[in-house]
Formats: structure tokens, sequence, C-alpha cells
């Protein structure tokens, strides 16, 4: 909601800033999303009076005014050619500064000096009409500030409004809430007409689809002089506001509808056949728009129509058959309201979103159909010269009534947690238009109808801690008699997650549902539980395992390029259960009421298990220079699950998806914890996975108990020394072995030892192999090359000693 504040200061008086509204309204009402800046920010904008107009002599498409400003004429080079000598215009004098110009200076333009600027209407925030000069009427007096007759300059606020609070879609509510604020009081203009014109009831109104259509009020203004344009200053407001400025009666209806939130339609009188019909659209009925676009309608849809044809699609868009255009001399005035579900369902069909329809759709207050329709008439009998109907046709059937909420002062400060005095709580709840009186146990506060978000205690408790202030809630510690640390079981879920990321897994956050398919294409049997209100058609299954949501990760990593992995998750799946009494589930849903000796799974159909799910595909790890890649297998994920699940004891056989003779169920003190094997190649074809060897395995989070058994190294802060031992020896001669004698021989100065090259050739005696190590000695001191040396000394006489291994030369 954009919010012109010139045009808000009309309905409540503040003193505050751009940015102080803005603190108030973030703090105590909504978000405000920015700040925005019309016309003229600073400086000054007179009437002038044009003296002389022609061609630039230097210029084709520049021409040269002389403007009388009152008392002097100065010269001004504009770039539109509309005025004439004895116009009137707005111009801007050197040193001011314009929104999306900047500052305007005295300039040089051809060889001709201009002094200041003669202004448009985007110029000056009046409309987005940039192809001439705006030309003001005989009213506007030459040399006088043209702020005496309208705002030159506009703040903006574009207000974020919440879907629970419409009564904030008008420029009335953002006053009355800002009342509220203030703790000041708000206004709203009072309207008054002579009614003399061409009676309404001549055209009929019948309303066939009345639960679509609680109340549909219809007024005519006959005699309006055709097209007229409105007073700069409600354009100005509707520009400001977001809207574009049309004709004086589409204007009226749109500024209205800014003011109250209630959107009004205006048809051609003369365009309408017989009469009004509030009614369902027929089936495969096509109605243009006034976009231009043709569309067709179902019974699901309301329309407004005459005897003959659909004129409007209720609460969204008109036809072109009725449409107010420069010719309209007679027009019916629409001010209805609208079920808004059913208008939320319309516009998503049609793929059509406007203003009006959403405002419909958040549930508009019916009680604001009188006002609105009396302000709009007005507006046409002012602006347009035009004669109201003495009658309004009117279906009201059901009038909305104000509703009681009791409210608890004692509630209200449990609630906010600081007390709330009951003066305090009759102010908040006044300034919003509530009725309080005292109640049977606190406070009864009738509430007015435009506030449908206001339906019970806590709601009201709501209202009073934000206007009252959040920030005047004590800051206190909350007090627990727990003490601090993780539970047992999320300690052994951080192990498991840490050990398994450090044997070279991924860690996947999957979501818990998927599509239809999973099942199928697993194999599973049964029909898994199906979410009533999925986020997508491919997320409507909760997941019985932990598999399909792996293996499609599995497939999209293939997908973009990868080569394999492993990845795993620790998560819940979601397994049906016979539901033990209808009724006993009802009493829990609703009320949360558990009979004794029967368990929540049984009550609400569903048991949640912790599940632990691994998958590893294609090559899990990519090979070295001494060490093969390692690729997918049962064996690989059978030792994972020796790792995790201490104790473990493996039985033939597996789920259908897996491979018959690659796969087992893991069981722990005879009872069956989970599965592992390799995935059947139809299955994996089936997941887009086909040529990779793929293994998987799923096990209960409450087996895994893998040992924490924590390894600690002292780090030392001070800079490693690296040096190189090449050692010669029997061809026979492991390597590793070598390497293993190193690190049992280690001292207190060796960080780190390993084999970083094995060679044989012509350097090295046949029969022989050359065996190069990386040591790298490190303290807590910074050590000398005496005593590395002396290390690398006692590791070569090791060698020497162990396996005959003799130093190779430089």
């Amino acid at each position: 909601m954009r919010v012109p504040l010139s045009w808000l200061r009309e309905y409540v008086d503040f003193e505050q800033t751009p940015e102080e509204l803005v603190e108030l309204f973030s703090m105590h009402s909504q978000e405000v999303e920015g700040i925005h800046r019309l016309g003229v920010l600073d400086g000054e904008v007179v009437v002038g009076e044009v003296r002389e107009f022609g061609r630039h002599p230097n210029a084709d498409r520049l021409f040269v005014a002389k403007v009388d400003i009152g008392g002097r004429t100065v010269q001004i080079v504009a770039g539109a050619g509309n005025p004439r000598p004895g116009a009137r215009v707005p111009v801007v004098l050197p040193g001011s500064t314009l929104a999306g110009v900047g500052k305007v200076r005295k300039a040089r333009l051809r060889g001709l000096e201009s002094y200041g600027m003669m202004m448009s209407e985007r110029e000056l925030g009046i409309s987005g009409d940039h192809e001439g000069i705006l030309l003001l009427d005989e009213g506007y007096e030459v040399g006088r500030p043209l702020s005496d007759y309208l705002p030159v300059g506009e703040t903006v606020l574009d207000i974020d409004v919440m879907p629970n609070r419409p009564d904030l879609w008008g420029m009335i509510g953002v006053a009355r809430e800002l009342a509220a604020i203030l703790r000041t009081g708000f206004r709203i203009p009072r309207v008054s007409f002579e009614a003399g014109g061409e009676p309404t009831a001549a055209y009929g109104l019948r309303v066939e689809a009345g639960e679509l259509c609680p109340r549909y009020d219809l007024r005519r203004v006959s005699g309006v002089r055709p097209g007229l344009r409105s007073p700069l200053l409600v354009r100005r407001r509707i520009y400001a506001a977001g809207m574009r400025p049309i004709n004086a009666v589409v204007d009226a209806t749109n500024y209205v509808m800014l003011e109250t939130g209630q959107p009004i339609h205006a048809f051609d009188a003369a365009k309408v056949r017989g009469g009004i019909v509030v009614r369902r659209a027929r089936e495969g009925e096509k109605i243009t728009l006034l976009d231009g676009s043709v569309r067709t309608l179902d019974p699901e849809m309301l329309v407004i129509a005459d005897e003959e044809r659909a004129l409007v699609i209720a609460g969204v868009m008109g036809a072109e058959d009725a449409e107010v255009d420069d010719g309209t001399s007679d027009v019916l005035i629409e001010v209805a309201t609208f079920e808004g579900r059913n208008i939320l369902k319309t516009s998503a069909r049609l793929g059509l979103r406007t203003d009006a329809s959403g405002r419909f759709e958040r549930g508009l207050d019916p009680n604001m159909v009188d006002y609105a329709l009396q302000r709009v008439v007005g507006m046409l009998v002012e602006h347009t010269g035009g004669r109201a109907a003495p009658d309004t046709l009117s279906h009201y059937p059901r009038p909305a009534r104000p509703w009681r909420v009791e409210l608890r002062l004692e509630r209200a400060g449990l609630l906010l947690g600081m007390p709330v005095r009951e003066g305090e709580a009759r102010e908040v709840l006044g300034a919003l238009g509530c009725e309080v009186a005292p109640g049977e146990r606190g406070l009864a506060v009738t509430v007015p109808t435009f506030r449908q978000d206001l339906r019970r205690e806590a709601d009201l408790v709501e209202e009073l801690g934000r206007l009252i202030g959040l920030e005047r809630v004590p800051e206190h510690l909350p007090a627990t008699a727990l003490p601090g640390g993780l539970t047992a079981d999320q300690r052994r879920v951080r192990l498991l997650r840490r050990l398994l990321a450090d044997l070279g897994l991924s860690e996947a956050m999957l979501y818990p549902f998927g599509p239809d398919r999973w099942a199928r294409d697993l194999g599973y049997g049964g029909s898994p539980l199906r979410v009533e209100n999925p986020l997508s058609a491919e997320g409507r299954c909760l997941r019985v395992s932990m598999l399909p949501g792996l293996l499609d990760a599995a497939a999209r990593n293939r997908a973009f390029g990868a080569s394999g992995g492993g990845i795993f998750e620790v998560g819940h799946v979601f397994l049906p259960v016979p539901v033990a009494d209808g009724e006993a589930a009802r009493r829990f849903r609703e009320a949360g009421e558990r009979p004794g000796g029967v368990g929540e799974p049984e009550l609400t159909g569903v048991r949640e298990e912790p599940r632990l799910g691994v998958l590893l595909a294609g090559v899990v790890r990519p090979g070295g220079w001494n060490v093969p890649a390692l690729r997918a297998g049962f064996f690989e994920a059978r030792g994972l699950v020796e790792r995790l699940v201490p104790g473990a004891a493996f039985e033939p056989g597996g789920e259908p998806f897996l491979h018959p003779g690659r796969s087992a169920r893991v069981v722990v003190e005879g009872r069956r914890v989970g599965w592992v094997g390799e995935l059947h190649p139809e299955v994996a074809e089936r997941f887009e996975l086909e040529g990779w060897p793929v293994a998987a395995l799923e096990l209960e989070l409450a087996a895994c108990k893998p040992d924490p058994e924590p390894r600690f190294r002292p780090f030392f802060n001070v800079p490693a020394v690296n040096r190189d031992l090449a050692v010669v020896v029997d061809a026979s001669v492991p390597a590793g072995g070598m390497l293993e004698d190193i690190r049992a021989l280690g001292g207190p100065l060796l960080a780190g030892a390993r084999v970083f090259d094995v060679y044989t050739g012509e350097q090295v005696p046949e029969g022989k192999k050359s065996v190069a190590f990386s040591l790298t000695f490190q303290a807590d001191r910074t050590l000398t090359d005496e005593e590395v040396d002396a290390e690398v000394e006692r590791i070569a006489a090791r060698l020497n000693e162990r396996f005959g291994a003799e130093v190779r030369g430089g």
C-alpha cells in the first residue's frame, strides 16, 4: 500500500518525519518496504504566464519561451511545443531539486540562456505524462507559488500490508492505525450533495448468486459532462499511490478505492441493457476484458451482467461492453462485497490479478459500502457536474454485525509478560474502533466489522502488545531447572555425523516427502501416507525409506557430471499404522486428549521412526598413484555397518529393491535393525543410475553406536621442519613396513612421515629399489638443524638395522 503523506494529513495530524513514521509503523504495525519521493524535493515552483513562444533559432527540436513569473519575465528553453502565448504553466526556479532529475540550474542551451524549467505532469509527480508542458487554467494566479494550490513535492511510504489486515488497504484505515499509535484522533471526509438526477430504478437489480455476493449496491449519476479530466490534486494523489489517472469518472472510483480500500466499478449506463444481474457464469461463456484479452468462464466464477451478456468478472476486471469512455454522460456506480475465496480461485484460474481482486480475496467489510458509494457519487457530482439519483438499489439480506470478545487483563499480562492497566487497554482498543464495556471476567470488547482478524482473546492481546509497545516488555533470562548440554541421543547423532563425514561421505538434507513413483520404483507394497496440502505434485507422499531421496540426489549429481560419491542422511521415515479408535483419534487431534494404554501412533495413524540412510554410488573415492579407486559394492557398505553397529550380524535376504545375491539383513541380538546391499540393476535404471555400481544401507538410529573413543594430539604453533630421506633397499622389502617402523620409532620431534616415491631403474643397482620418505619434525619451540639432523640419522640407522637400508647419495 503506497501512502502519500500529504494525503494522509487530511485524515490525521502528525509531526513526525518520514523516517520516524517508518520506525513507528515497523515497531507497532506493518513493515515499511521503502520511502519514495516525487516532484520537487527542495526549492520553489511558481505559476508563470507565457508571453512569447517560438522555435529555437539554433535547434530544430527546442523552443524558446518568454515567461512572466510575477513581476519579471525570464527566458526558458523547452523541449515541448504545446504552450502558447497566454498559457499558464508551472515554472521551477533555479536551485530547486527534482526527484529523478537533480538540481535545476541556469543553463545555456544551444547559445541561449534558460532560466529554470517549465514542468510536465511527470516532473511534478501528477501522472506519467511527459509529452508536453502542464497547462494550468486561469484560476492559477501568475507569480503565486504553486504549492498554494497543491503539493509540489510528495513523500510516499510503501507499506507491506499483511493479508489479515485488509482494513489497511485504504488511506482511512492507515490513518486510523496511525492515530491509534500516536494516541490522537483522526477524521474522514464528510459527504454532502443534492440528489436530483435520473432514478436508478429505471434499471433493475437481480442477485441470483447471493452466496457469492453478500452485498451489492447500485446508484446512478446522470448528466455527467463527457471527457473531463480530474482536478490536478486528485490525479496527483492517484499517481502517487501507484495508479494511472484516466478520466474524471474512473479516477473518482480509483480515488475512493485508495481512500476506503473498497473497490468500485462504473458502468456506462447507456450500454447496460435492461438491468444488472449478479449471477454465475455460464459454461464456456466468453468475455472481452478491458485489457483486450478474451477469457472463457465457467460456472464457478461470478459475473456482473445485464439481461443479455456478462459485463464484469466480479471482483477482478470489467469488460469492454460497458466501459466508461470519453463519451459517457450517464453512469451506474457499483459498490459490492464478494466472497473472498471465490475471487481468489477465479483470479488464480484465469491467471489475472488486479488491485480489486487483491482486496476482495482478503475479505472486505460490507458495512464500508455505504460510505464508499456516497463518497464516489459526491466526487462525480462535484467534478463532473453530474446529478445523483435519489435512490439506491441494494441487496444486503444479512447485514454484518459487530461481535463481542471477552478480554481478561490478567491473561493479557500473562501472554505479554507485562501488566496491562484497564485504562490503557480501553484507550488502545477504543482507538482501533472497538467499543469497550465491563464484562463478566474483565472487559467486553465489541469489535467492528472492518477488523475481521479480531476473533479471539489472544487477538486482542496482540493488539494491546503492539500498540502499548513490545519494547516495554521487561527482559528476563528464562529460568530452568535442567542442566545444559546435549542429551545422550543428541551426542550419538552428532558423533555419527562426524564419523561418516570423516570417512569421506557427504551429508544430505532432503525433503521427507516425494512422488508416487518412489513406492512403485522400489517395489514396496501398500500405499504410502499422503500429504493433504503438498508443496508440489512431486511431494505428495511421506517417505517410508531413506533410500529413494538419496537415489534422486545421486542421479542429480550424476546429471551435473559427478563420477560417484558417498552420501548419508539422518532423518525420519513415516509408516502407516491402523487407527485404534476413531473417536479417540478425533479427540486427540482436536483437544490433545490421550486415552490410557493407547500410543500416539495408534491415534494419529502414523509411526515416525528415526533412521540413518547411506548410499555409495559409482566411484566413491578416486584413486591415487598408489591407492586404487574405491567403487561402491556390498562389502564396502557392509564395512560401514560393522563400524556403526557393534556386534552386528548379517543374515541372507533383503528388500525387493536389492540384488538378491548381494544383500543382507542387519541383526542385533536376534532383532532386525536394518538392511545392507547392492541395488538391483533394474531399480538403478529406474532412478537413472544405470551403469553405476550402487550400494546402500539403512539402519535404525538407536542401533547405531559408533566407537566414541577420542584421540588427541598436541598442536604446536611454531613452524615445522621438513626433511626428505631416500634409502636403497632390496626390492622385496615393503615400503609400508619401513614406514610403520619409522612411525613406531617415533620420538618427541617426529610429527609425520609418508612415502612420496618408490623408484627402480638405472641409478639403482639391480635387485634394489629406492624409497623416499618425507619426514616432518615439530615441537613447542623452534628446532635447530643439529636436532633435526640427529633425528634423521637415528631413523636412517634404524632402517639400516632392520631392513639393510643404505642412505642414497645425492
